[in-house]
């Protein structure tokens, strides 16, 4: 499935000195210096791997969940339980994962500037590709709004404005730096 190894590719970035990086907790964590290919594979065989179970998981197994436990959607206070219980899981299950394999890295001094780490996803990705995701973006924002608008759950409603919102932002600028400079090249400054 190439959507869990396009996820996967996202944490793996190139520094203006040519060093592969691995993000572990996105575009705000310190990246760990990658010292070679073998590394590399290894890293991001078991970070597609970690995405297909958890996500597929979630993907698969959400509908079953706000099926037979409809108060996880209708009850602010079950669905935090449940987004906290999530993220722990995958947290820890990352931690346990990549433990082995990250204990022997170096990482970097600092984080890659927004405009190398997105100039990288706008790289990667066609235009028609990059509007795609800052519209299904807004899509979800607007899902959002509408749950507030209309007294759904208070707290699904604003997690998708939140997180959406941010993934958005991220989109749209990752887009703007694709139509700013066309074809960027290899190691965006």
């Amino acid at each position: 499935m190439r959507y869990f190894t396009y996820i996967a590719e996202q944490a793996f970035k190139t520094s203006a000195t040519g060093e592969r990086l691995f993000y572990r907790g996105g575009p705000w964590s310190r990246p760990f210096i990658i010292p070679d290919a073998d590394t590399e594979q290894r890293l991001y065989r078991k970070h597609v791997w970690m995405l297909r179970v958890f996500l597929g998981g979630l993907i698969i197994g959400q509908p079953f969940l706000f099926m037979l436990r409809p108060e996880v959607l209708q009850e602010p206070y079950w669905f935090l339980i449940y987004f906290v219980v999530v993220m722990a899981v995958f947290w820890i299950a990352g931690r346990i994962l990549f433990a082995r394999d990250l204990r022997g890295l170096q990482r970097a001094s600092v984080r890659l500037r927004p405009r190398s780490f997105y100039g990288q996803m706008a790289q990667r990705h066609s235009r028609t590709g990059l509007f795609l995701g800052f519209m299904g973006s807004l899509l979800f924002v607007t899902c959002g709004v509408w749950m507030l608008s209309v007294g759904a759950n208070i707290a699904v409603g604003i997690l998708c404005v939140s997180f959406f919102g941010l993934c958005a932002i991220a989109w749209g600028y990752a887009l703007y730096l694709k139509s700013q400079t066309g074809d960027l090249p290899k190691r965006v400054r």
